[in-house]
């Protein structure tokens, strides 16, 4: 399958038909690229074309019916000077190339020597000339904007010989006179910090291999012995081989902004111990809410389901018809309203994970189950080697909490496994009753308050919540966590 070429537009300004149809032939043979060709015979009509449309290089004859000479490349450029140009000579008026070079053309080429693959290689040569140019111009713009804009100190350094030029305000800032410091790299290299020399040094070796910007922060010790945090950043000029041979830069002083940003941390860990305190705080007060509100109102609704039942046997002695249904109705809902009372005041202890532990909490959950619902639960608890964090530890109990919720409620089970395993990257949380079951098709939906909570906690950890189960085949749930987030280590 043949790959598509890239388009490249090309504007060709010749008066000669013949050297017109030589240079188009040559463009049909390039095999690099397929050339979008645009024809202009006078200079006037090559500069409509590059009003109108751009144009990635254009090969230019400086010999035209309306233009001669350096004059036809001067117009032309000046309309379009971010344009690469290839300069078409002949023998004759090669010097009018070389001239045309020094004033901004990328290349010259012989009309009576052009080869596809010469004409090729010329064309790729101007485009990635000229967009290297204006890169650097650009980044020489920036660089004179951000210079005049800030304090900063200038250095100029020769990479070959060590020398250097360090800027009058470069000195001030390393607390120096401007005739204090000698014109040797290595002096400011001394002045750096022992801890960052190294950073200092391969981010700059980095750079001066073609492999990134210079740019770092660092410490230097000012004359006075005192500790300054400067920015440092510079631009490399490599010759054709490759090899760097001059480097330009700026220091700025950023003492006051990282003393500000060290503040600013120090706050948030501040900000973040209180509001931790706080939700302890919380958490204790929601517990002794619990804790009353079960005590209370269990005493109250036993008190209540005790008089209900001396008002039925004070009906009965004088002789009046009760409704038993009504009655028993009414014991059933009192014995619900206590159940609520007890889960709620169970959903609000986390505080006992701090305690205990995930696994005996864990342990007790599974007993207070098993005792208030005569359902044998098998437990294979092998999460010792787990390092929980706080929020794993709450999740987990959340989930088989809530997974032995719906058993009691719905299942009509006789046994429940409950496993915690550590495998070689997840934790894994499986809880299955031998209840009636469901349909296979079952999910976590809006009726469904305890699946969808459990399957949220389980997508927080970056876990995933499986449901097996058939009519009269029970019910599982399987939750699978990433142990590198069970186990992530929590802010301080």
């Amino acid at each position: 399958m043949s790959v598509a070429l890239e388009e490249l537009r090309v504007l060709l300004v010749e008066d000669n038909p013949t050297d017109a149809f030589l240079i188009r032939e040559a463009l049909a043979d390039v095999p690099e690229f397929a050339p979008v060709l645009v024809h202009a015979e006078q200079l006037s009509a090559a500069l409509a074309h590059l009003r109108a449309t751009p144009f990635d290089v254009v090969l230019l004859d400086l010999g035209l019916p309306d233009s001669q000479g350096l004059d036809t490349f001067h117009a032309l450029h000046l309309q379009k000077p971010e344009t690469p140009v290839l300069v078409l000579t002949g023998l004759d008026d090669m010097s009018a190339g070389l001239l045309a070079i020094q004033d901004g053309a990328q290349d010259y080429l012989l009309k009576r020597e052009i080869q596809p693959m010469l004409l090729s290689r010329a064309i790729r040569y101007a485009i990635e000339r000229q967009r290297v140019s204006t890169v650097l111009a650009a980044s020489e713009e920036r660089f004179q904007l951000a210079v005049s804009g800030a304090a900063a100190g200038l250095w100029d350094w020769d990479p070959r010989s060590n020398a250097v030029y360090f800027s009058p305000h470069f000195c001030e800032i390393l607390g120096y006179a401007e005739d204090e410091l000698p014109s040797d790299i290595r002096v400011h290299r001394y002045a750096i910090h022992p801890d960052d020399i190294e950073r200092v040094t391969s981010a700059l070796e980095a750079h001066l291999a073609h492999q990134g910007a210079y740019s770092v922060e660092y410490r230097v010790r000012t004359k006075s012995g005192e500790l300054r945090w400067i920015l440092s950043r510079g631009q490399a000029l490599w010759n054709s081989a490759g090899e760097p041979y001059r480097m330009v830069g700026w220091i700025v002083d950023i003492t006051d902004r990282r003393r500000a940003e060290e503040a600013l941390r120090e706050s948030r860990e501040e900000l973040k111990r209180l509001s931790a305190n706080i939700q302890r705080v919380r958490e204790e007060e929601k517990a002794r809410i619990a804790r009353e509100m079960h005590d209370d109102l269990g005493q109250q609704l036993t008190a209540l389901k005790l008089e209900t039942g001396l008002l039925e046997n004070r009906l009965r002695r004088a002789g009046a018809g009760t409704d038993q249904g009504e009655i028993g109705r009414l014991n059933t809902m009192i014995d619900q309203i206590v159940a609520s009372v007890r889960r709620i005041a169970s959903d609000l202890r986390p505080r006992m994970l701090d305690d205990l532990g995930l696994i005996p909490a864990v342990g007790w959950l599974i007993e207070e189950f098993s005792t208030r619902y005569g359902i044998e639960v098998v437990a294979n608890i092998d999460a010792d080697a787990i390092a929980f964090n706080r929020e794993s530890a709450t999740a987990v109990f959340r989930m088989i909490q809530e997974a032995l919720t719906n058993i009691a409620r719905h299942a009509n089970a006789t046994e429940v496994r409950v496993e915690i395993v550590r495998g070689a990257t997840d934790c894994s949380v499986n809880i299955a009753d031998n209840g009636h079951g469901a349909a296979n098709e079952v999910r976590p939906g809006l009726k469904s308050f305890g699946l969808l909570g459990m399957r949220e906690r389980a997508e927080r950890l970056g876990g995933k919540l499986a449901i097996e189960t058939a009519p009269g085949r029970g019910f599982a749930v399987k939750i699978a966590m990433p142990l590198a987030i069970v186990e992530a280590a929590e802010p301080d």
